[in-house]
């Protein structure tokens, strides 16, 4: 019996190899953390609009935007940096800074636009590039933006690369031919995407995927798993922080 398990076991892997069926392990490649959902605290960067409301003095609030170096300029105290820094960070200097102008400094920040919000899809896809996150986008939503997959397009092993509040990349594979052809729920599966993710469509499927990653990502993405990049090159420069 259990010589009988081992062969039926045998030829079921055998099948699968000569029909396509073998898919990357859900694992983690060599340089990326293991995948997680939490959202990330939201850090300002260039291009985001952003109000600095004094409650007691509103004649000296301010609408700003986050220019190219990082900084806003503010009506009373000048320059401020808020690149890379979340809501309370900079409600908190800020407030520091007003205390030696005002009596009575208390102060919101409140973001009210967000110039960062891009992602990058590439791979086979009609127009691989730079988009912006619009409304809420799934990695499906993501292709479409893009101008759907080729024909040479791997659909079922999409990869999506995500960084975490500290900086350093997760990877995961998404079945997006499941959820086209209806077999999984689209909310379940299709990931919302976050600012700077990148969708990456391969053209052929690989086993290991490590080495996977170094044919399709490190070799063909401006992608590096140690960078810590500078995100202004985004809004900046066209390019993309990876």
């Amino acid at each position: 019996m259990r010589l009988l398990s081992s062969l039926f076991l045998s030829v079921s892997l055998l099948l699968g190899a000569c029909t396509g069926t073998i898919r990357p392990t859900e694992r983690h490649p060599q340089g990326f953390l293991p995948w997680t959902d939490d959202a990330a605290v939201y850090r300002f960067m260039p291009g985001d609009e952003l109000d600095v409301k004094l409650v007691y003095n509103p004649e000296f609030s301010d609408r700003v935007i986050v220019a190219p170096d990082g900084t806003i300029e503010l009506t009373l105290i000048g320059s401020a940096r808020a690149l890379d820094r979340s809501v309370p960070e900079l409600a908190n200097e800020l407030q520091e800074r007003y205390a030696r102008e005002l009596r009575r400094p208390e102060l919101s920040v409140i973001p009210r636009q967000f110039g960062s919000e891009l992602v990058y899809v590439g791979g086979e896809v009609q127009r691989p590039g730079v988009f912006k996150l619009v409304h809420r986008m799934g990695v499906l939503e993501g292709i479409i933006e893009a101008g759907g997959f080729l024909d040479t397009a791997r659909t079922d092993q999409v990869v999506l690369i995500r960084r975490t509040s500290d900086n350093r990349p997760m990877l995961k594979v998404v079945n997006v031919r499941d959820i086209i052809e209806g077999r999984v729920r689209t909310d379940d599966n299709d990931i919302p995407l976050h600012r700077f993710d990148v969708v990456f469509v391969p053209k052929s499927s690989v086993a290991e995927v490590d080495v996977w990653i170094d044919q399709y990502i490190t070799r063909i993405l401006p992608f590096s798993r140690s960078f810590n990049y500078s995100v202004n090159r985004a809004s900046v420069q066209g390019g993309f922080p990876f």
